[in-house]
């Protein structure tokens, strides 16, 4: 009771505040990392491919948005997934967290790739680079919380600042004649090419779901909630297109394709403003990326253990409390990719593509979810006709085949049976640790309690307004 009326009194998040959340979140190293990939696809066409890209993420993740209009929810996403999947997928998902050591190869990649058009000769020296930027980063994480929330300040003013003078000096380069519906290499890979980079952009265009997370603290959040998910996707999508048009717009398509933004900055900024833009800007957000993404998966990784779908062993800590054996084990899958020579495409292909599959099924079960609450989904923010809303699922459903289908087509047969293995894996560990009674499933009883409890009582109050 008393952190309940403590959270009463604390001054509620608006629309607006939430929405900033969101941004903050999408906007950030995946456009840096994707960007060429998506104009090797498509080309000049990468603009429209990114504004398709966030529709396509905002429908993918169907599910997050439409419960964050039906309920109220203090556990955020965590109660999410406990009131709409069984205790096989939340295992699935608390699982997968693991792979997360991927993004950390893909981050370091990148940084060595921008740092390579300022210091070309380093790039010969890229996969042990890269390997020291990880091990660096680990280490790193000794020095605590404080430290990693400044750093995080950090990235986000350097990042934006960054991003607004590349647009700003990019637009007075393009050159309008090509960059344009009708100009050369627009739809350059034709449609299969524009799917295929909506796919791959998609990477970028995650995170504007970050609000749900801050449901206790948002003033009628099942109205603000919603709003500031689908504002954040509006803001991202044009600033994204803005991006697209000057990166495929300033130099030749074929010069950039595959590349990272340092080519055109390049051609945009004077010399030492351009170094400024790969250290300051480009280097210093992924590196700050990398760093935030290690630092953040130690406390779900942490919770994982503790409820048994991980071996205990995982969970050793030393004297400082610190897992490091857990923290080593991400550290190995954070460096083998780059041993064997595994690209970005794969690498997001192989981060993206279970996610994609989970969100499919928790999208199939919001059919079910909806007719457990009837009253509850009369009220939400986004009722509709029955009809309707099975078109806007079916809909979503299909952004995630879409996604996972696209993604799963750029990978090497090799790389291809690596995730099917890896997806069946999950599956099947995840039962493995349920039926072998290695689970402690009271924490997830107890949560799926709480958010049933919640969502009951969003019906009930519906039903009495009614």
């Amino acid at each position: 009771m008393a952190d309940k009326a403590q959270n009463e009194g604390k001054k509620k998040l608006g629309v607006l505040e939430l929405t900033g959340y969101g941004i903050g979140n999408c906007i950030g190293s995946g456009i840096f990392v994707s960007m060429g990939m998506g104009i090797g696809f498509t080309g000049h066409s990468i603009s429209l491919a990114l504004l398709l890209a966030c529709v396509v993420v905002l429908f993918a993740y169907a599910y997050k948005t439409i419960m964050a209009g039906m309920f109220v929810l203090p556990g955020g996403n965590y109660s999410q997934q406990a009131l709409l999947q069984p205790p096989l997928l939340v295992g699935v998902s608390a699982i997968s967290t693991i792979f997360t050591g991927l993004a950390f190869a893909m981050y370091a990649l990148s940084i060595v790739e921008y740092a390579a058009t300022v210091v070309p000769q380093i790039e010969q020296y890229e996969k042990w680079i890269a390997i020291g930027i990880i091990t660096l980063f680990f280490l790193t994480t000794f020095l605590g919380g404080k430290f990693m929330a400044k750093f995080n300040l950090i990235m986000v003013v350097v990042l934006i600042l960054s991003l607004l003078v590349y647009v700003a000096v990019g637009l007075t380069e393009v050159d309008w004649a090509t960059a344009n519906p009708f100009g050369e290499d627009y739809f350059k890979g034709g449609a299969s090419g524009l799917i295929m980079a909506i796919a791959a952009m998609s990477f970028a265009c995650q995170g504007a779901t970050l609000p749900i997370a801050m449901t206790p603290d948002a003033k009628d959040p099942k109205r603000s909630i919603p709003k500031a998910i689908i504002l954040a996707s509006v803001v991202v999508a044009m600033v994204y297109c803005l991006i697209g048009i000057v990166s495929a717009g300033v130099v030749p398509v074929e010069e950039v394709a595959d590349k990272n933004l340092g080519v055109i900055a390049r051609e945009i900024f004077p010399y030492p403003v351009f170094v400024i833009f790969i250290i300051g800007g480009a280097c210093f957000a992924i590196a700050t990326s990398l760093y935030g993404a290690i630092a953040s998966v130690q406390h779900p990784l942490m919770a994982t253990i503790e409820d048994g779908w991980l071996p205990a062993v995982l969970g050793k800590k030393n004297k400082r409390g610190y897992p490091w054996v857990m923290m080593l084990v991400l550290y190995i899958i954070a460096i083998v990719p780059i041993f064997v020579d595994m690209g970005l495409d794969a690498l997001i292909s192989l981060m993206m593509i279970p996610v994609m599959v989970l969100n499919l099924v928790n999208n199939i079960l919001m059919f079910r979810l909806i007719k457990k609450y009837p009253a509850a989904w009369k009220k939400s923010f986004f009722h509709m006709p029955k009809p309707l809303f099975y078109v806007v699922m079916i809909l979503a459903i299909l952004c995630d085949l879409l996604i996972s289908v696209a993604l799963f087509t750029t990978l090497k047969s090799g790389d291809q049976y690596a995730i099917l293995i890896m997806v069946i894996a999950l599956f099947a560990y995840s039962f493995y640790r349920i039926k072998a009674k290695k689970v402690n499933l009271s924490d997830l009883e107890r949560a799926k309690a709480e958010a049933e409890a919640a969502a009951a009582e969003d019906n009930e109050a519906a039903e009495s307004n009614a």
